[in-house]
């Protein structure tokens, strides 16, 4: 049983089941006891108003027992019952003839109990002595069928085991009630770790949970400490590789350029190292692309807040066109702000705020597939700053939607110089400063539409409300 739940009842609620089939069969018997001795008992009762009817008269004859010795007998269950009144000697006074003397003889008023069979029934007998005032004495007999013993034994043990069934149902409903109430806090827990950022390794507080959870929450911290070490050896080797690298890309474009200014070398020359330049410009690009992605995981894992700071969106977005305009001259695409809000304060550090807007315009330009129009919008929509980007190019088809933000993953494999890494460090930035990112189609169709919604500085943010255009 792979449920913890299922194993406490079964340990609970098993043994209940098999102690309470236990008692079943020690109250079936004890049932058999209690009828019996009730039959013996009105066997008993019957056969002395029988005995004490004769003794009264102080005379043995047949003159048929009294009917008050009968009805003791009376039930629903409709038995049959025999009698016989026997002389000291065995002989027949009254009663039927069929009824067996008993083999053992009952002595003084006296009883004796037997069973026996009476044209065919199975009975219970009891052979009554009562002495009589000449000396002698007498023996009577009264048996009665098997009926009634056994209605009245099935009726005790239905009473005894609907008495078990209730106690089973409550018993299980306590054992529903106290599982709940018990596994809270381990559900309390299970819901806690769930909600930890993905990549978190922030130990566990173990403060507030069971001293039972206290040995898998010694064994989770541990495990992340180990983790934490392990991952922050691989940052430092990351860092330090991303370092030499990067020295090693500057050397290298330096030596380039120097080459390329050498007059001695030819055309075909020339374009080849045009080729390697651009490349090393692009890997220079995704090694920094992943060190800002480093950065922020680092960061997230180690449950450290973003620095306090604040930034005007109006001048990081005038910056990022005004760096981004030569390329989109290059690409004969059209850049311009659509319209802007010069009072945005946002609380964001403006380096990520930069990355946010640079890549999402930088993607915006080299997806354009031909001459195209960008356009920036900056306004205010009630306690957050909209940062709109909208491109007349082939936009993204729905299918592709949902995996832009994976990292590496791109849309459109053939497009050059893209490594599907922008829009995976836009979410990752987002994500970190509590801001949505959305994508979808221009009101007017075609192309793409980027909406960035992103925190005001808590100075900036008034009561006023602003109406989102289409």
């Amino acid at each position: 049983m792979p449920s913890l739940k299922s194993r406490l009842a079964a340990w609970v609620f098993l043994p209940m089941l098999i102690f309470s089939a236990i008692d079943l069969v020690v109250t079936y018997r004890s049932t058999d006891r209690v009828s019996t001795e009730v039959q013996r008992q009105l066997l008993k009762g019957s056969a002395r108003i029988i005995a004490e009817q004769i003794a009264a008269d102080d005379a043995i004859s047949a003159a048929g027992a009294p009917p008050a010795a009968f009805e003791l007998f009376a039930d629903e269950n409709q038995d049959r019952v025999f009698y016989a009144v026997r002389s000291a000697t065995g002989r027949l006074i009254d009663g039927d003839a069929a009824l067996a003397p008993p083999q053992e003889a009952a002595q003084g008023e006296q009883e004796v109990y037997f069973k026996s069979r009476v044209r065919g029934e199975p009975v219970r007998v009891v052979a009554y002595a009562q002495e009589l005032r000449d000396g002698g004495h007498i023996t009577v007999e009264v048996a009665q069928t098997m009926r009634g013993h056994a209605a009245l034994r099935k009726r005790l043990f239905m009473i005894t085991a609907r008495e078990h069934l209730i106690l089973l149902a409550l018993v299980l409903a306590a054992l529903v009630v106290a599982f709940r109430w018990m596994l809270r806090p381990l559900m309390q827990f299970s819901e806690r770790v769930a909600r930890r950022q993905p990549g978190s390794l922030e130990q566990l507080d173990a403060d507030t949970v069971p001293r039972e959870l206290l040995p898998v929450i010694g064994a989770l911290n541990g495990y992340v400490v180990r983790l934490d070490q392990t991952l922050s050896a691989y940052e430092r080797f990351v860092a330090s590789t991303a370092h030499h690298l990067r020295t090693s890309f500057a050397i290298l474009t330096s030596q380039l350029n120097y080459g390329m200014r050498d007059e001695r070398i030819s055309p075909e020359q020339k374009t080849l190292l045009a080729a390697m330049q651009n490349t090393t410009v692009q890997g220079t690009k995704v090694i920094n692309q992943l060190l800002i992605l480093a950065s922020i995981e680092q960061g997230r894992q180690h449950g450290r807040d973003l620095p306090p700071s604040t930034s005007a969106l109006n001048e990081i977005v005038t910056s990022v066109i005004e760096e981004l305009a030569p390329l989109a001259q290059r690409y004969a695409v059209e850049l311009g702000l659509d319209a802007a809000d010069d009072g945005l304060i946002l609380a964001a550090p403006p380096h990520l705020l930069r990355e946010i807007t640079f890549n999402l315009i930088d993607n915006a330009i080299k997806h354009m597939n031909g001459p195209g129009s960008v356009s920036v919008r900056m306004q205010r929509v009630d306690d957050r700053a909209l940062l709109r980007i909208v491109d007349t190019g082939p936009g993204i088809a729905p299918e592709h939607i949902g995996r832009v933000f994976e990292r590496f993953y791109r849309a459109d494999p053939g497009t050059p110089n893209s490594f599907g890494l922008g829009l995976s460090i836009v979410k990752e930035i987002c994500d970190s400063l509590q801001a949505d990112i959305r994508l979808g189609s221009p009101a007017q169709g075609g192309g793409l539409q980027v909406d960035v919604r992103l925190p005001l500085a808590a100075d900036a943010v008034t009561s006023s409300h602003t109406t989102l255009p289409n």
